[in-house]
């Protein structure tokens, strides 16, 4: 209750936000800030995201209705009460129920893999992957002291660092030529980033353009990667143990950093991840698919001290895990981009309900997710500055990285494929965001994208 009534001053500052968003959009000559903001994105129009919405939301409102009656009943039966559920009660009923169906898994880091995922092994995966998918080779570089940022000055020993890496990839088939660098930055310190992200140093764009008989000439891509992974212990000889959140973490990121790394393109603006909000993600969630596939989790899971592999009971409990109350986090985002379209909308289409807080509730209870009176979770939800009328997008390319790794990589079965790996680099991956996405997914797909993977994937 009290982590939904945080920030009460931020309202005020919201109803703010949308006022000078929707008077900029004005002056732009857009009804709404929406319409202006969506109008280079792939949806093109906040018509298209809704209809788009809906469609997610009716499609997987029956598995919500049924996520929530088995948390009804688990409470039920730990509560010995039937009172209904709270907002409150579905993270701690969620751990309760997968930890029962799963049997070991927990949501503070699997406790039946502790220990199976070092952060060597998650390196050599993906060096293993990129040489199998696009026939790269990734390598671990030395630095110069003047290459870090994680120590005090250039004179300090870089013993002292606090764990970055660099890598540099070159394609294997021509002779080694390069591709690009890509660093790491591992662990947390004081002062650092909290969070993970993707940083572009340098774009792979055109520096010399082809004239006669000579190549266009790129400039290598140089990216980094910020993470606060679990940092080595010394009781444990060492060695970084990862969750597998982190493992999950990591890929994802380094799906935008293949994005960057891979993009040749004519112009800096449009390198790499620079491409519609909408489907930037799409290759980050392209890659997260490979840590929940059986031959991947067999060959990056070996136990720190024994390099035993994991057991196989443990991997279909935690493949399992993944789509266990998926519904609820769907339904919820359908929830949060509606009411992120909404108030960024046209502003007497919603104005009449009074309030944002109004608006939201009325929005939760229409689509039936549990919302407690008094409480504005929306007042600490940062998304609405950073991704105004643009939070549509996460749910959005979870749909096209669905599709992708079901019509391409057959959901698994040709994870490791070259010959789709190749299609994929130079269908998509090549262009950055100097082509339309949509003609991309056409001819990656071999068709228009479709919903119906994305619910496939849930099952």
């Amino acid at each position: 209750m009290e982590a939904n009534t945080q920030c009460p001053q931020n309202l005020q500052v919201l109803d703010a936000l949308i006022q000078q968003r929707h008077a900029l959009a004005v002056k732009m000559g857009y009804p709404s800030y929406a319409h202006y903001f969506l109008s280079d994105k792939m949806a093109s129009s906040p018509e298209n995201v809704a209809s788009f919405l809906a469609h997610v939301s009716n499609a997987s409102r029956d598995s919500y209705g049924r996520d929530l009656e088995m948390l009804s009943r688990a409470k039920a039966k730990i509560e010995g009460t039937l009172e209904p559920l709270q907002p409150w009660d579905l993270s701690y009923y969620t751990s309760i129920v997968k930890n029962h169906l799963c049997e070991g898994y927990d949501d503070a880091g699997e406790e039946s893999l502790a220990g199976y995922f070092t952060l060597e092994q998650t390196l050599e995966g993906m060096k293993h992957l990129v040489q199998r998918l696009f026939g790269i080779g990734m390598v671990e570089a030395p630095m110069t002291s003047d290459e870090r940022w994680d120590i005090p000055d250039s004179q300090s020993p870089i013993e002292t660092s606090s764990g970055i890496r660099k890598f540099e990839f070159y394609q294997e088939e021509e002779d080694g030529k390069p591709l690009g660098t890509m660093y790491l930055d591992l662990y947390p310190r004081p002062g650092k980033y909290t969070h993970a992200a993707h940083f572009t140093v340098r774009c792979g764009c055109e520096s010399r353009r082809k004239t006669n008989n000579a190549e266009t000439e790129y400039q290598l891509p140089i990216v980094a990667l910020v993470f606060n992974l679990s940092p080595p212990q010394i009781s444990l000889g060492s060695t970084a143990i990862l969750s597998h959140s982190e493992v999950e973490t990591m890929f994802h990121e380094f799906g935008h950093a293949m994005h960057s790394l891979l993009s040749r393109t004519s112009f800096q603006h449009l390198s790499g991840t620079r491409s519609a909000m909408d489907f930037v993600e799409t290759p980050s969630h392209l890659m997260e698919y490979y840590v929940w596939n059986e031959e991947f989790l067999n060959m990056i899971g070996r136990h720190y001290r024994t390099g035993d592999g994991i057991p196989e009971k443990n991997i279909q409990n935690l493949i399992k895990s993944r789509t266990l109350f998926k519904a609820l986090e769907v339904q919820s985002q359908c929830v949060y981009s509606m009411f992120d379209q909404a108030i960024f909308g046209i502003p007497d289409k919603w104005k009449s309900a009074g309030s944002t807080t109004h608006l939201f509730a009325k929005l939760c209870r229409d689509h039936g997710l549990l919302y407690a009176d008094g409480t504005h979770w929306h007042s600490k939800f940062g998304h609405l500055v950073s991704y105004g009328a643009g939070y549509y997008s996460y749910l959005y390319a979870s749909i096209f990285s669905a599709d992708l790794w079901n019509q391409c990589f057959r959901n698994g079965a040709d994870a490791f494929s070259r010959s789709a790996g190749q299609k994929y680099w130079k269908e998509i991956l090549i262009h950055g965001g100097s082509k339309d996405p949509n003609q991309m997914l056409k001819s990656m797909l071999g068709r228009d994208p479709q919903v119906d993977s994305f619910f496939e994937c849930m099952t």
